[in-house]
């Protein structure tokens, strides 16, 4: 556990990744509008969430969530990204939506 309290998902190089179903809304990176997601596993250093369409690889994108106690430490975190998406999967067949890895290039925490 980090001083503030927080649970730390750092394992040696590579972030662990936690399953989490938690409400994501993200939008590329200068659009006015939200969309929602579910996200499938978060970690410190990323996000794998299931979206409503396809994102470009590369693309930079903003992300905002409310973190459960046991992550954030104190109820009502909320914790706003900016990254880029580094890989979309187009589901085999049209039954479920793609699923995108986003990589977190910075975040800040605060109250909901």
């Amino acid at each position: 556990m980090d001083p503030r309290g927080l649970i730390d998902l750092e394992i040696g190089d590579r972030a662990s990744r936690v399953p989490l179903a938690l409400t994501l809304r993200y939008r590329p990176q200068g659009d006015v509008g939200w969309s929602e997601a579910q996200t499938i596993n978060i970690s410190r250093s990323g996000v794998l969430f299931a979206a409503d369409g396809s994102l470009e690889i590369d693309a930079p994108i903003e992300m905002s969530l409310d973190l459960p106690i046991e992550v954030g430490g104190a109820p009502g975190t909320e914790v706003t990204c900016r990254g880029h998406v580094v890989r979309t999967i187009l589901p085999p067949a049209s039954d479920g939506p793609p699923v995108v890895a986003v990589s977190i290039d910075e975040f800040r925490f605060g109250l909901s």
